[in-house]
């Protein structure tokens, strides 16, 4: 009943046009330009995800072809991503009335003409359900997958795999609690075991994940974004079902 009252989430649009207000207002306190824009927003159960794109400019591209790179998104990173935590999340939750289990703002990734980057947050109730009835039927078999195939090849499964499929092109993998008490208190001591064992997860996931893919018959599909965060023992994943679509969403 609460959610047919929550006005933030009555539909994508709701949701779409409170962020944008959200980060009109952290931007014009801040003083600070509007770097990018909010290309698209989709939902699915507890999870939300938002693709950010940077255009470039007639000189900003000029500059590419010089072999300079001019990518405001990547440089003022750190700064926006201090902004969402500090600000823009506190808020979500009190709005949405839900606590953020996790948030992850990936490395923005540059083309010719512009740079992206992709948001994900977690959040612990499924505020998005009644958004998206029947959506994702097979997610619990394809977390089941990963699981499986991490205890097959590494003697020890996850703590907790959720699979998100958000739409028609988007689907959200969190991985948490993949390393033994030793090695996470390793990789507080030793630089190269914390890079070692980034690669690691990652390739560790990544086989996982299409073992999965091949399973489901989701032949386009591949990992879009994928950064394990060591102190959180949490491995965040972006991915798609066919790469047409995604660039097709670039595009428009």
């Amino acid at each position: 009943m609460w959610l047919k009252k929550n006005l933030y989430l009555q539909s994508i649009q709701s949701i779409l046009d409170y962020q944008k207000t959200l980060r009109h207002n952290i931007y014009e306190y801040y003083q600070f330009p509007e770097l990018t824009q909010i290309k698209y927003i989709t939902v699915g159960r507890q999870v939300e995800l938002i693709v950010y794109v940077e255009y470039f400019s007639k000189w900003e591209k000029v500059l590419l072809g010089y072999g300079d790179e001019h990518n405001n998104f990547k440089k003022y990173y750190p700064l926006i991503l201090n902004f969402m935590k500090k600000y823009v999340l506190p808020k979500k939750e009190k709005d949405y009335s839900s606590h953020i289990r996790y948030y992850h703002l990936f490395n923005p990734c540059m083309q010719q003409t512009l740079s992206y980057s992709i948001s994900l947050t977690v959040y612990d109730d499924n505020i998005f359900k009644h958004l998206t009835k029947g959506q994702g039927s097979g997610d619990d078999s394809m977390a089941a997958d990963i699981s499986r195939y991490y205890r097959e090849q590494n003697l020890r499964g996850p703590e907790w795999v959720t699979v998100v499929s958000l739409d028609k092109i988007f689907v959200a993998i969190i991985i948490s609690g993949v390393t033994s008490p030793f090695w996470h208190r390793y990789q507080q001591v030793s630089l190269e075991s914390r890079i070692f064992f980034k690669d690691a997860i990652k390739q560790l996931s990544k086989e996982a994940i299409e073992f999965s893919f091949k399973n489901h018959n989701i032949a386009g599909g591949r990992i879009l974004f994928s950064d394990f965060q060591w102190k959180e023992d949490t491995i965040f994943i972006v991915a798609i079902r066919d790469k047409e679509s995604w660039e097709k969403l670039l595009k428009v």
